[in-house]
């Protein structure tokens, strides 16, 4: 699977879904899709403030949520209870290491982890829509600090 265009796919979404694309939608997408890292929505929002763009808040929470369900960004949730989000890229595929001590967020992009998830939801005739893995602990830097 290769990665979609976002207003394309955003706007299909939206068009089955009871919801029309804005122009500040576009604009939450282009700046979402312009960022390469993990990202808070509040970090986001004062990315936007700087730019000059003038969108309430609410409605980047919303267009947000909708870009979550539509799949084209994931949520990352640490145990301290911060929420960060990234893109989605079907053909790049990853997963999460996340440090409870400093919520650093590392990422495992090994193939032989979706090889083997593709082969055993095969095997019990399961199809995956969604798939999110995290693994939570404490980085070696952490543990160092703790004693540990």
């Amino acid at each position: 699977m290769t990665l979609r265009n976002p207003h394309k796919a955003f706007e299909e979404y939206l068009s089955t879904h009871e919801g029309r694309y804005t122009l500040q939608k576009r604009v939450i997408v282009d700046e979402i899709f312009k960022i390469k890292e993990h990202f808070e929505i509040e970090d986001f929002i004062d990315r936007l403030r700087a730019d000059k763009a003038k969108l309430s808040r609410a409605t980047v929470y919303r267009t947000v949520k909708q870009l979550l369900d539509a799949g084209l960004i994931q949520k990352i949730s640490t145990r301290d209870g911060k929420v960060f989000y990234e893109r989605s890229t079907p053909d790049k595929q990853h997963d999460h290491i996340i440090c409870n001590a400093c919520g650093k967020i590392l990422e495992i992009k090994e193939s032989f982890i979706s090889e083997y998830l593709s082969t055993y939801c095969d095997k019990i005739d399961f199809y995956p829509e969604y798939r999110s893995l995290h693994i939570y602990g404490e980085c070696s830097k952490c543990r160092k600090k703790s004693g540990k």
